[in-house]
């Protein structure tokens, strides 16, 4: 939908647009569930990172007026913990080994100086999986001991068998070594910052290299940003075709210039295009151009996504987090969202939201209830609820999508043939955009940024 508003504004102000939707309603993990009585719940944790690209940035930020926004400034753009060795990190989203034994805290000290000292800023290696960039980055101890356990919690896999580009989906890209006094003066070194975390986020000093920003709505839910959002693409003529997918694209002479739309009753309808712009992946779009992958296997994730969403009676004890992530073996959450703290009239009028983004197994129970109560059992081993909370509401709901993706070394190859096999087809009026269309690109702002990139490419 942005990349709409982008072509509008940057390349063709008539362009007649047509955006293809595979559900029901438009959006995506930005639509959410509405509960009626009960009230709305945003899909897990949605702010909005600036790109610090004014460019894009303006075409997200005009959807509401300025005043009806929330903006997250500073050190309090991101408020994140972590679940670790038993406790729930407030002061840092990334691993604290300050209380570790002496013998084993100076270890890790000393290999990841090593490591520092051996690699300093050099880029990974072409081909490198998680396993070995984590040795380069931290040393053999602390790639070992403390991220090969995280990596097999949230994936059951062994880090050389994840893609690189596993590290840069969580926070596993540093760690906590030294209290405040001492890292005042350490992250000085770009070096040193970009492995060893200053241990207390609200207390940070003004080191950061952008000025980005959060930024959500007053008005709890981007659900309300989204349905302003196609009001405005409605009144400048883009047009939306829900619950169908493009499922044929012919091409002559290197340029597609037909396309097949088929929705949910199977009905097909085939019209002329100009320009292609996909963002539902490079499988579906390998698909829709014919091109045989057969030979290609993707492993699936040994977990499913589900959505653990609650009304509590009384406010989570979080502090000030805005979520957390549990890296400890043994649980299902992957990340725990309280939406009070970033936008505060989330609960009114109906008691206080949490989410679970809850990543069930094979043998887990399969009811509603017996997720929820084991939702709730972690909840209080976390320390959020306690005997005194009162769950006013509570609901479980299904993935939307793909949910999280597995990034491991066989499915990022497999992208890569599949992105290298469609380049061999010498299309050229069609743009790949969105999760994974390029190896460094998964966060939205990641994904509009590349977006903006490509079309101010394009010749007008």
């Amino acid at each position: 939908m942005i990349l709409a508003r982008m072509l509008k504004r940057y390349r063709n102000p008539h362009a007649e647009i047509v955006i293809v939707e595979k559900e029901a309603n438009l959006g995506g993990q930005y639509y959410g569930f509405d509960y009626n009585g009960h009230g709305y719940f945003d899909i897990g944790m949605h702010l909005y990172y600036e790109s610090c690209i004014p460019q894009i940035d303006e075409l997200f930020i005009d959807i509401l007026p300025q005043e009806e926004w929330n903006f997250l400034e500073n050190n309090q753009k991101d408020v994140a913990g972590v679940f670790f060795n038993g406790r729930l990190q407030q002061g840092t989203p990334y691993v604290d080994l300050r209380n570790y034994p002496r013998d084993q805290w100076t270890k890790y000290v000393a290999g990841l100086f090593s490591a520092i000292k051996n690699n300093g800023d050099k880029e990974y290696p072409a081909g490198a999986n998680a396993y070995e960039s984590l040795v380069l980055h931290f040393g053999q101890e602390i790639a070992d001991d403390i991220f090969v356990p995280v990596f097999e919690k949230l994936y059951f896999t062994h880090a050389r068998d994840l893609d690189n580009a596993a590290i840069h989906l969580t926070t596993v890209n540093r760690v906590a070594l030294f209290d405040e006094s001492v890292m005042t003066d350490l992250m000085k070194s770009d070096e040193i910052r970009a492995r060893i975390c200053y241990p207390d986020q609200m207390t940070l000093p003004s080191y950061r290299t952008s000025p980005q920003r959060g930024i959500y709505p007053k008005q709890y839910g981007m659900l309300r940003v989204i349905e302003r959002l196609k009001s405005i693409l409605k009144q400048e003529g883009v047009q939306f075709i829900t619950s169908s997918v493009i499922s044929e694209l012919e091409s002559e002479n290197g340029m597609v210039n037909r396309a097949t739309i088929k929705n949910n009753n199977g009905t097909t309808t085939s019209f002329t295009v100009s320009e292609i712009y996909w963002t539902a992946g490079l499988p579906s779009l390998a698909g829709a151009l014919k091109i045989d992958n057969s030979d290609l296997v993707f492993e699936k994730k040994k977990t499913e996504d589900v959505y653990v969403n609650f009304l509590f009676d009384k406010k989570p004890d979080m502090g000030n987090l805005y979520h957390f992530f549990c890296f400890d073996k043994g649980y299902r959450s992957f990340r725990v969202t309280n939406f009070s703290n970033y936008c505060p009239r989330a609960s009114e009028n109906r008691g206080f939201p949490l989410t679970i983004e809850f990543w069930t197994q094979p043998d887990d129970p399969k009811t509603e209830n017996e997720i929820l109560q084991l939702a709730k059992k972690e909840l209080y081993d976390f320390g959020v609820i306690n005997d005194d909370y009162t769950v006013l509401f509570s609901k479980v709901e299904k993935k939307l999508g793909l949910g999280f993706p597995l990034p491991s070394v066989r499915n990022m190859e497999n992208l890569r043939i599949i992105r290298k096999r469609i380049q061999e087809r010498g299309i050229h009026n069609i743009i790949s955009s969105g999760i994974f269309s390029e190896d460094d690109v998964f966060f939205i702002q990641d994904v509009l940024k590349d977006t903006y990139k490509k079309i101010s490419a394009m010749p007008r």
